[in-house]
């Protein structure tokens, strides 16, 4: 014990001397999928809830995709002037109600009818002919806001009567409100119509009772974060970061 006790004084006197370097270091993630016999890449659009939104989310979000694929991909982005999916979500409305107004069964219906379209590789085979066969990223998309306000605990530093500092704990309530998304991306080879990968990714914000930030900046921001997570599905990332040299 006498031997291990002077070798561990010896250790940290030796790290009292030493000097720490910061290095930045990149590590390579390979991408989870192997797109390499694909030239070309369609984002097909996007089934959404059936609710007033203050965001366009599948137009927004195929937007996003198509500039992020451009810049960090080889690929061929097909952009048409608007998301093919969207004519056969649009049928599956005007089926439902033409005047726009949906109860729940209706909202239901809806979900079911676009999951099996979804699903359906017989409508991803003919859109495939039509964009000479890419690979089709479609998904559901969902983004809301919620009300996180409640009791948050509290620490402050009081004086008492003598003048003393003391640390007093308590709750206060705070209101603040939060915004989720979450988007399910499919991976469609559209020269069979088969799903041939599924990937879903969840981001949440939450703001402060002073902050003022509208649905759109929120989904932008959310946008930020995620955008990485889908590209690392479909092309080789980096992570930066740093490590510590001991000198």
């Amino acid at each position: 014990m006498r031997s291990v006790a002077v070798s561990l004084l010896a250790a940290l006197s030796a790290l009292g001397c030493a000097s720490f370097v910061e290095v930045p270091v990149e590590t390579p993630l390979q991408s989870k999928l192997d797109v390499s016999r694909f030239r070309r890449i369609l984002i097909a659009g996007f089934v959404t809830d059936l609710q007033d939104a203050d965001v366009d989310l599948s137009n927004e979000t195929a937007r996003l995709l198509q500039n992020q694929l451009r810049s960090n991909t080889r690929v061929q982005v097909i952009e048409p002037d608007r998301p093919p999916l969207q004519d056969a979500l649009d049928n599956i409305l005007a089926r439902l109600d033409e005047e726009g107004s949906y109860a729940s069964e209706e909202k239901e219906q809806y979900a079911l009818e676009a999951d099996r379209l979804l699903e359906d590789p017989e409508f991803w085979r003919k859109m495939g002919e039509e964009y000479q066969q890419p690979l089709i990223v479609t998904g559901k998309l969902d983004f809301e806001g919620q009300n996180r306000s409640g009791f948050q605990p509290e620490e402050r530093v009081m004086r008492d009567a003598s003048g003393s500092p003391r640390l007093v704990r308590g709750n206060r309530f705070m209101e603040r409100k939060g915004f989720t998304l979450s988007a399910d991306f499919y991976f469609i080879d559209s020269k069979t119509g088969e799903l041939i990968h599924k990937e879903r990714f969840t981001e949440e914000v939450l703001y402060g009772e002073r902050q003022r930030v509208s649905p759109l900046s929120s989904y932008f921001e959310l946008m930020d974060r995620l955008l990485p997570n889908f590209l690392g599905v479909i092309t080789p990332q980096r992570i930066r970061g740093t490590r510590v040299l001991l000198h």
